[in-house]
């Protein structure tokens, strides 16, 4: 993830206007606490669910690559990828909030994989 956002501010035409894209911001709550675990030797669930947020560019990858033309599947397209990035970017918030516990001590933790999470907000929405 840190070549790729690399790449894409070496690619940016306007680079202030790529710092406050939301794939930017993505990247920056994402990267550095990848550094940061590396370093401690701890895993942490943290805010890695964000990355899901990139696929609401594939609708606009299948239309620079003239798979999707008009602009009713265009259209269709940007609503499927923003409901299952907002379903599994929420499952994520689920998943943090329920494995790390309580406040103020975050003692009490349950153990929900992120697929339970992903499957309780479905019934959920259902």
């Amino acid at each position: 993830f840190m070549i790729y956002f690399l790449i894409r501010f070496v690619a940016a035409n306007d680079k202030l206007h790529f710092m406050f894209e939301i794939g930017s911001f993505v990247d920056y709550f994402t990267i550095p606490p990848m550094f940061v675990s590396i370093y401690m030797d701890r895993t942490w669930i943290g805010l890695r669910f964000l990355r899901v947020l990139r696929l609401m560019s594939i609708p606009d990858i299948l239309q620079y690559l003239n798979v999707l033309k008009l602009s009713t599947s265009i259209r269709l397209t940007q609503l499927i990828a923003m409901f299952i990035s907002v379903w599994l970017c929420s499952a994520g918030i689920v998943h943090l909030l329920e494995n790390s516990g309580d406040p103020p001590d975050f003692d009490n933790g349950q153990s929900l994989t992120y697929w339970d999470c992903v499957y309780f907000l479905m019934v959920t929405m259902s």
